[in-house]
């Protein structure tokens, strides 16, 4: 009798046992499981300019620093690559996707298959039209009215005459921003933004617009580029044919990367509305934390921008 009943106890504390070895590798497996770092989707788009190059390059930096793993899809510059992008990005069941919308409108499928995923997005630098039943989207950029605004207060004041625009990409947030508030604020001024022609933000680009510009407006007096690339295309047309940017010709630059701030300290251009790709970047990684928390409420932000010229960087 005494050998059944040690034999029952000794089979009831071998399951106890065994039941307690499963619990702690469950919750060894849970606790590790819980460890591993949330994975940031960084969609990166293929650009001619160097602080672009740098968004994306502090992008990454400050994933990290906030605790993200990094996947990066690099894409060519259309929208269907970036939407390719965004949905592998999916399918890999990332935690955040972050990417910069070359244009405005035509994310709503690639926006319903993440809500569905339950991975939300952020948009950066630019944004997206809002319209009613889309995805949530949280965004952070630039407040790109607000600065072009203030840099038409800055071209006024130079009573310029007669000025053309080197237009970014059609139905993009910034190029779009950037262009109301340029004629927002040069509206009662003495200078008139007469020409605008596109060149999609790149250098090549930008050379050929100012090659038109020069050889059609004789009379024009400054050039307002919406980003590096392009001032840095006119610039090379305007040393070939043997004219002085900054001094022939006035350029004003929204961007703000290296090169371009050593165009502004040897006065090939006359002013640089520099975003702060920095604040972007940490702002950014802020908002996918907090989205980590509460996915269903998009957050929007704003980060700063200066106002440069050549005796403040001088």
């Amino acid at each position: 009798m005494w050998e059944k009943e040690k034999k029952r106890f000794d089979g009831c504390v071998f399951l106890l046992l065994c039941t307690a070895a499963l619990l702690w590798a469950c919750s060894g497996r849970q606790q590790a499981e819980q460890a591993q770092p949330p994975v940031m989707g960084i969609v990166f788009t293929a650009s001619e300019d160097d602080w672009k190059d740098e968004q994306y390059r502090l992008l990454e930096e400050q994933a990290q620093a906030h605790g993200f793993d990094r996947m990066v899809m690099r894409t060519e510059r259309t929208q269907q690559a970036q939407i390719d992008a965004i949905r592998a990005l999916i399918v890999y069941r990332v935690d955040v996707i972050v990417f910069s919308p070359i244009v405005q409108s035509g994310w709503e499928n690639v926006l319903r298959e993440a809500q569905s995923a339950q991975i939300p997005v952020i948009t950066v630098d630019k944004t997206l039209q809002q319209r009613e039943g889309q995805a949530p989207v949280s965004s952070v950029s630039f407040p790109y009215r607000r600065a072009a605004q203030q840099a038409a207060a800055y071209v006024s004041g130079e009573g310029r005459g007669i000025a053309a625009e080197l237009y970014g990409t059609l139905n993009a947030s910034s190029a779009q921003e950037i262009s109301r508030g340029l004629r927002e604020g040069l509206e009662d001024s003495g200078t008139e933004l007469k020409y605008s022609l596109c060149g999609d933000y790149l250098r090549s680009r930008g050379r050929e617009i100012m090659e038109t510009y020069m050889q059609a407006y004789p009379e024009l007096a400054a050039v307002i580029a919406q980003n590096d690339a392009m001032a840095l295309g006119a610039i090379d047309y305007l040393k070939q044919c043997g004219r002085q940017p900054g001094d022939d010709i006035a350029l004003y630059v929204f961007g703000g990367g290296a090169e371009v701030l050593d165009c502004l300290k040897n006065g090939e251009i006359t002013l640089v509305v520099q975003f702060d790709n920095l604040a972007l970047a940490h702002e950014t990684a802020h908002t996918a934390l907090q989205l980590l928390e509460d996915p269903e409420t998009p957050l929007q932000r704003e980060a700063r921008f200066s106002v440069l010229t050549e005796e403040a960087v001088g």
